[in-house]
């Protein structure tokens, strides 16, 4: 195992071990203290994770005697930089006494995110990041047990440490987290996508409200996606009401925006979409925030306030709450951002109902407003697709009649059979047949390329191949690792452990566009940086068209 590894097993047992379970291992202070010292001055990147370390290590009684007993770690601690020195003397007092004499006089300067207060909030942040992770089974540890964790973590070998320097992992900013989370949220659109990659954009919007708790200018940058956020959100504790935790962790960050949660309660369709769902999961959210306890039904406020709820959904808030920023120094408030201009703009439930929202006025409505057209106008023979409430699909049929305002058409049910409904024309129920803008189909030039490519994966079958193969077959690609994470995230986004050909042909197609992205003047800054902006073309643009030319890999 990598001492990158190592570290971050170590620091995952860490953090979320008791005091008792750490003390426990007192036996194995001295060889690990010498490995964090080892580490630390090879491995800046995780300056952060090992001020956290030690942090909560010496918050173990044991293991500060175990420190003090050994006068060469307080020797070795001073081969560190001066700054990092200063850090880790924050931490502690027996830290600080032995640091050297130049990092005493650093003291006074040191970072306000790198005090012991501060740190600890970090320390609870990257907990539950780590959490999130293990339970979506994308987490590196191997599931050793703490006492594995303590009695091997040290084994780096001398042979370890001449190696060349290890790739240090890509960690995005707390708003780079963020946006991924909400880009993930805004590509669920349909039944479909939400099945096999809800739970992923959950836990991405997870992990970026985390990173981002109690930092309103992080999330200003993105409220005008606050609607499509709060409709996935519904959406998704409406299909699966048993990970109503997760959804209230997310919707307790974004509520405690005051930005965000002005547009969920003027928005009615998010009202609507909230009082749909079953009372226990509506008491969940309305826990999360006085104005969400205010819109859900009468019998979910009396089931909250009642104290008939889970501890585990009970504790949501205050856990919450604890990762927020609260005592940073008083500084000048962010300038606001500019206004939004007067602009409607059309979204869409996971189910496929349109709905419209206002981004200056916040308002929202489900019929079409003047500035998107008004009113749609049907005529007779008019293709159509009709909601079946008890089939929870749309049925295609056609516009049989038109009287006034109302529409009647026949449509045929997913099962083969007719149905008739009459609806105003303005009815979510209601809509034309759409053109599927997301499927324009492979040419015959890439299926067959394409086909051939996935049938020579190793370890798959012909319907579909190991997830790892397929990222190691893009690998060849030549594109930078930061590129490929964005064509992942778009042709995968459910982070699927295996992929059948569609998705790996939108994994050939998208390297294809960075590619020619990459040879075009106007578009090589987009693939150097590989960071949102090409997540978004590549999922807007170039998901449905065909590339100029067919993806090269290395053999």
């Amino acid at each position: 195992m990598s001492a990158n590894n190592q570290f971050t097993d170590f620091k995952k047992q860490v953090l979320k071990a008791s005091i008792d379970e750490i003390e426990a291992q007192v036996q194995h202070a001295p060889l690990m203290w010498d490995f964090l010292i080892e580490f630390a001055g090879k491995k800046s990147f995780y300056r952060s994770l090992i001020i956290q370390v030690f942090n909560k290590l010496m918050q173990v009684p044991g293991w500060v005697s175990a420190w003090e007993s050994h006068p060469e770690l307080h020797d070795k601690v001073k081969t560190l930089h001066e700054d990092l020195q200063s850090a880790l003397g924050a931490q502690h007092e027996v830290l600080l006494k032995s640091i050297a004499p130049g990092a005493l006089k650093s003291m006074a300067s040191i970072r306000r995110d790198e005090t012991a207060e501060e740190v600890r909030h970090a320390m609870e942040k990257e907990r539950l990041i780590d959490v999130i992770l293990e339970e979506e089974g994308e987490s590196t540890t191997d599931g050793a047990s703490v006492p594995d964790a303590f009695s091997t973590a040290h084994r780096v070998s001398e042979e370890d440490h001449e190696e060349k320097e290890e790739e240090e992992p890509h960690q995005s900013s707390p708003l780079a987290a963020l946006q991924e989370g909400i880009d993930a949220a805004v590509a669920i659109d349909d039944a479909t996508k939400m099945e096999s990659g809800g739970l992923a954009a959950l836990n991405k919007l997870r992990i970026g409200c985390i990173r981002c708790a109690g930092q309103e200018e992080l999330f200003q940058q993105d409220v005008s996606h606050a609607h499509e956020v709060f409709i996935f959100l519904l959406s998704f504790a409406k299909q699966h009401p048993d990970a109503v935790g997760g959804v209230a962790e997310v919707v307790n960050e974004l509520m405690a925006s005051p930005c965000w949660s002005s547009v969920f309660e003027c928005a009615m369709p998010l009202k609507e979409r909230l009082q749909e769902l079953p009372e226990a999961v509506q008491a969940a959210l309305g826990l999360q925030h006085a104005k969400v306890m205010s819109l859900i039904v009468p019998a979910a406020q009396k089931r909250a306030t009642g104290g008939d709820m889970p501890e585990s959904i009970k504790q949501v808030a205050d856990r919450m709450k604890s990762i927020r920023i609260t005592t940073m120094i008083a500084a000048p408030p962010p300038p606001p951002p500019p206004p939004p201009m007067d602009q409607w703009k059309e979204a869409k439930t996971p189910e496929g109902h349109s709905y419209y929202f206002n981004l200056r006025t916040r308002e929202s409505a489900w019929e079409r407003p003047a500035a998107l057209g008004g009113p749609r106008v049907y005529s007779v023979g008019d293709e159509v697709e009709v909601w079946s409430n008890g089939m929870r699909a749309w049925g295609r049929g056609k516009v049989e009649k038109v009287e006034g305002s109302k529409v009647t058409a026949e449509f045929t049910l997913p099962g083969g059979g007719l149905a008739k409904k009459e609806l105003p024309a303005q009815h979510k129920d209601l809509r034309p047949v759409a053109v599927d803008s997301t499927s324009q189909g492979w040419s015959s030039e890439e299926k067959a390329q394409y086909q051939q490519w996935f049938l020579a994966i190793k370890g798959g079958s012909p319907d579909a191949v190991p997830a790892i193969a397929v990222a190691h077959f893009l690998g060849k690609s030549g594109l930078r690792r930061q590129a490929l994470k964005q064509v992942w995230s778009v042709a995968n986004p459910g982070s699927k452990a295996s992929l059948g050909f569609e998705e790996f042909a939108r994994c050939c197609r998208l390297v294809a566009h960075v590619q020619a992205m990459g040879a075009r003047p106007g578009d090589a800054s987009l693939v150097e940086e590989a960071d949102r902006p090409l997540r978004v073309k590549l999922r807007t643009e170039c998901l449905a068209a065909r590339p100029p030319f067919l993806p090269k890999f290395e053999k």
